[in-house]
């Protein structure tokens, strides 16, 4: 055991303690030695262990695609209670069946905001966990601005207009263009048509997807038509070189299709010659209808191999012991095949 250090009482004594002082305190005593490294000791530090590799998932080999009319609790206004007394709840069965379907892109016409019962786009994409792309149509004057018509909303207490949702997890959103104001005008004062146009990031082996939706109503004979081929030229100019998707509804059925201005431009019907398909349009939504008699609704493509597709929402679903349909209109379900990427294509 150590000795303690004392302080020496003459010179010699100083000394000899001094050196005694050196030897046996060294010089660490004052606090922990540091340990130094050597070429014939190194120091050896631990190797983190090589992370696995998280497998990419594997390419999507389908883009499946749904539109469907909403039916807006505004129809309640004119004199259609159930549109707005049933609209919760198919909004709730609608949700039920897409999800079934896991769709990559929905097209919605008629995609309300009301006070009474808020906002349809907000509902659906929080549901479905997709991204919504939306744009009102109306109310919206000839010769408004923006926040005219902001302020018109928050006077009438609603809003329509079209929505795309897409799945985010599969697909990015490149860009959602202003929406394009169909000509001629609608005879139905406040509302105007519009074209609305997305552009999706795809798989390498498509590149770009173009989606375009449309709602045309109102006007007859003499407006319809004419709406349809604006949009259709509108198209024809904005489309970009890869495969679009196109959404067109009409909700009168004495309006003949305007599907021939559509395949002038290279469109095609998901259901080919579409024999014997109809889409519209009931008189109302709650217990067995009559069989629809019309086709006013159209899922078109180009530039793409032609899929499967099958109509949804034409049968009623039970609701607590009542039939209910989810909306007047039937909808479309469509999947179309991805080819495979092709061996050293540039990414």
């Amino acid at each position: 055991m150590k000795q303690p250090c004392r302080w020496p009482v003459n010179l010699l004594g100083f000394l000899v303690v001094a050196c005694t002082f050196l030897i046996a305190c060294g010089p660490g005593e004052a606090g922990p030695r540091p340990q130094h490294a050597t070429p014939e000791t190194p120091t050896t530090v631990p190797e983190s262990p090589t992370p696995l590799a998280t497998p990419s998932p594997p390419a999507p080999t389908e883009f499946r695609v749904a539109f469907i009319n909403l039916f807006s609790p505004l129809a309640a206004e004119a004199g259609n209670p159930a549109a707005g007394e049933t609209f919760e709840v198919r909004l709730q069965l609608l949700v039920e069946q897409l999800r079934s379907f896991d769709p990559d892109v929905v097209g919605f016409n008629e995609a309300s905001w009301t006070e009474k019962y808020g906002s349809a786009t907000t509902y659906l994409a929080r549901e479905l966990k997709m991204e919504p792309v939306y744009a009102r149509a109306n109310p919206w004057f000839e010769g408004q601005t923006r926040e005219q018509s902001d302020a018109l909303v928050r006077e009438a207490g609603f809003e329509e207009g079209e929505l795309f949702l897409v799945r985010s997890t599969r697909y990015t959103v490149l860009r959602a263009d202003e929406p394009y104001a169909l000509k001629p005008l609608s005879t139905e004062s406040g509302e105007r048509r519009i074209g609305l146009h997305a552009v999706l990031k795809g798989p390498k082996s498509l590149g770009e997807i173009d989606l375009f939706i449309t709602h045309l109503t109102g006007g007859g004979e003499r407006v319809v038509p004419a709406q349809a081929a604006d949009f259709a030229g509108w198209i024809a100019e904005t489309r970009g070189r890869g495969p679009s998707l196109v959404m067109v509804g009409q909700s009168d059925p004495a309006v003949p299709s305007s599907y021939e201005v559509f395949r002038a431009i290279g469109l095609r019907d998901v259901f080919g010659a579409g024999e014997g398909i109809v889409t519209c349009c009931r008189a109302a939504v709650v217990d067995e209808q009559p069989p629809l008699t019309a086709r006013t609704d159209y899922l078109m493509y180009d530039r793409w191999q032609a899929g499967s597709a099958e109509l949804f929402g034409d049968q009623p679903l039970e609701n607590h012991g009542s039939l209910l349909y989810l909306s007047d209109h039937n909808g479309i379900m469509a999947i179309f095949p991805i080819p495979p990427e092709r061996a050293g294509a540039i990414p």
